[in-house]
Protein backbone atom coordinates (compact mmCIF):
# COMPACT_ATOMS: atom_id res chain seq x y z
CA UNK A 1 0.00 0.00 0.00
CA UNK A 2 1.44 3.28 -0.79
CA UNK A 3 1.85 6.06 1.22
CA UNK A 4 -0.93 7.80 -1.24
CA UNK A 5 -3.34 5.26 -0.38
CA UNK A 6 -2.96 5.25 3.51
CA UNK A 7 -3.76 9.08 3.30
CA UNK A 8 -6.49 8.55 1.48
CA UNK A 9 -7.62 5.56 3.91
CA UNK A 10 -6.64 7.33 7.53
CA UNK A 11 -8.31 10.69 5.71
CA UNK A 12 -11.57 9.16 5.10
CA UNK A 13 -11.84 7.63 8.62
CA UNK A 14 -11.24 10.52 10.62
CA UNK A 15 -13.53 12.32 8.26
CA UNK A 16 -16.26 9.67 10.01
CA UNK A 17 -15.13 10.08 12.98
CA UNK A 18 -15.52 13.73 12.90
CA UNK A 19 -18.70 13.26 11.07
CA UNK A 20 -20.06 11.18 13.98
CA UNK A 21 -18.76 13.89 16.36
CA UNK A 22 -20.24 16.55 14.69
CA UNK A 23 -24.13 15.25 14.13
CA UNK A 24 -24.93 15.61 17.57
CA UNK A 25 -23.35 18.64 18.40
CA UNK A 26 -25.62 20.04 15.10
CA UNK A 27 -28.77 18.71 16.86
CA UNK A 28 -28.11 20.52 20.08
CA UNK A 29 -27.19 23.40 17.89
CA UNK A 30 -30.43 23.21 16.03
CA UNK A 31 -32.58 23.19 19.54
CA UNK A 32 -35.19 20.60 18.81
CA UNK A 33 -34.64 18.64 21.70
CA UNK A 34 -34.44 15.29 22.95
CA UNK A 35 -35.77 14.11 19.67
CA UNK A 36 -33.26 15.65 17.61
CA UNK A 37 -30.37 14.86 19.29
CA UNK A 38 -31.46 11.27 19.84
CA UNK A 39 -32.16 11.27 15.67
CA UNK A 40 -28.69 12.39 15.67
CA UNK A 41 -27.12 9.53 17.28
CA UNK A 42 -28.41 6.84 14.56
CA UNK A 43 -26.09 8.35 12.08
CA UNK A 44 -23.28 8.90 14.74
CA UNK A 45 -23.25 5.27 15.35
CA UNK A 46 -23.07 4.52 11.76
CA UNK A 47 -20.04 6.40 10.89
CA UNK A 48 -18.31 5.89 13.62
CA UNK A 49 -18.68 1.94 13.01
CA UNK A 50 -17.75 2.82 9.32
CA UNK A 51 -14.58 5.06 10.32
CA UNK A 52 -13.02 1.63 12.76
CA UNK A 53 -14.56 -0.72 10.09
CA UNK A 54 -12.83 1.24 7.27
CA UNK A 55 -9.40 1.43 8.77
CA UNK A 56 -9.33 -2.27 9.89
CA UNK A 57 -10.52 -3.80 6.19
CA UNK A 58 -8.16 -1.13 4.54
CA UNK A 59 -5.25 -0.23 6.99
CA UNK A 60 -4.87 -3.83 8.33
CA UNK A 61 -6.25 -6.20 5.50
CA UNK A 62 -9.30 -7.28 8.30
CA UNK A 63 -11.33 -8.52 5.33
CA UNK A 64 -14.28 -9.44 7.56
CA UNK A 65 -14.74 -5.72 8.31
CA UNK A 66 -16.12 -4.77 5.15
CA UNK A 67 -19.73 -6.12 6.34
CA UNK A 68 -19.07 -3.98 9.32
CA UNK A 69 -17.66 -1.37 6.65
CA UNK A 70 -21.12 -1.59 4.54
CA UNK A 71 -23.67 -1.64 7.78
CA UNK A 72 -22.27 1.41 8.93
CA UNK A 73 -22.31 3.42 5.57
CA UNK A 74 -26.15 2.23 5.29
CA UNK A 75 -26.62 3.38 9.31
CA UNK A 76 -25.33 6.32 8.42
CA UNK A 77 -26.75 7.13 5.30
CA UNK A 78 -30.42 6.09 6.53
CA UNK A 79 -29.84 7.84 9.92
CA UNK A 80 -29.02 11.42 7.59
CA UNK A 81 -32.01 10.69 6.09
CA UNK A 82 -34.22 10.37 8.97
CA UNK A 83 -31.94 13.49 11.03
CA UNK A 84 -32.99 15.72 8.07
CA UNK A 85 -36.41 14.87 7.89
CA UNK A 86 -36.71 15.26 11.72
CA UNK A 87 -34.80 18.46 11.52
CA UNK A 88 -37.29 20.00 8.98
CA UNK A 89 -40.13 18.97 11.63
CA UNK A 90 -38.86 19.60 14.85
CA UNK A 91 -37.13 22.45 14.70
CA UNK A 92 -38.72 26.25 14.16
CA UNK A 93 -38.16 29.41 11.98
CA UNK A 94 -34.98 29.52 10.45
CA UNK A 95 -33.30 26.80 12.14
CA UNK A 96 -35.14 24.22 10.06
CA UNK A 97 -32.79 25.65 7.00
CA UNK A 98 -30.22 23.24 9.02
CA UNK A 99 -31.75 20.13 7.71
CA UNK A 100 -30.01 20.65 4.43
CA UNK A 101 -26.31 19.65 6.23
CA UNK A 102 -27.25 15.81 6.74
CA UNK A 103 -28.38 16.44 3.10
CA UNK A 104 -25.46 17.72 1.74
CA UNK A 105 -23.18 15.54 3.54
CA UNK A 106 -25.39 12.46 2.33
CA UNK A 107 -24.95 13.29 -1.14
CA UNK A 108 -21.33 14.34 -0.67
CA UNK A 109 -20.42 10.75 1.22
CA UNK A 110 -22.08 9.48 -2.29
CA UNK A 111 -20.08 11.22 -4.57
CA UNK A 112 -16.88 11.30 -2.84
CA UNK A 113 -14.89 10.03 -5.34
CA UNK A 114 -15.99 12.95 -7.49
CA UNK A 115 -15.68 16.08 -5.37
CA UNK A 116 -18.49 15.08 -2.63
CA UNK A 117 -16.48 16.58 -0.39
CA UNK A 118 -16.42 19.80 -1.38
CA UNK A 119 -20.50 19.63 -0.74
CA UNK A 120 -19.68 18.15 2.52
CA UNK A 121 -16.91 20.61 3.91
CA UNK A 122 -19.27 23.50 2.59
CA UNK A 123 -22.21 22.49 4.23
CA UNK A 124 -20.28 22.41 7.53
CA UNK A 125 -18.25 25.07 7.12
CA UNK A 126 -21.76 27.47 6.74
CA UNK A 127 -22.93 25.63 10.03
CA UNK A 128 -19.59 26.90 11.79
CA UNK A 129 -20.39 30.10 10.36
CA UNK A 130 -24.10 29.86 11.58
CA UNK A 131 -22.89 28.77 15.00
CA UNK A 132 -20.29 31.83 15.54
CA UNK A 133 -22.80 34.41 14.42
CA UNK A 134 -25.68 32.65 16.64
CA UNK A 135 -27.62 35.25 19.06
CA UNK A 136 -27.65 32.61 21.79
CA UNK A 137 -24.12 32.33 21.88
CA UNK A 138 -23.18 36.26 21.53
CA UNK A 139 -25.26 36.89 24.25
CA UNK A 140 -24.03 33.61 26.67
CA UNK A 141 -20.23 34.89 25.90
CA UNK A 142 -21.41 38.35 27.03
CA UNK A 143 -22.76 36.91 29.99
CA UNK A 144 -19.84 35.27 30.96
CA UNK A 145 -16.95 37.97 30.21
CA UNK A 146 -15.90 39.87 33.30
CA UNK A 147 -16.63 43.36 32.88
Amino acid sequence: MSASDWFAVVSFSVALFALALALPMLAQLAGGGRVVFRASLVPAVGAAAAGISNLLEDALHVGVAFWFYIIGIVLTSLGLIVFALVLAVACRGRRRLLAAVPAATLVGLFLFENGGGVAIAAAWLTVGAISLCSPARMTSRAATTPQ
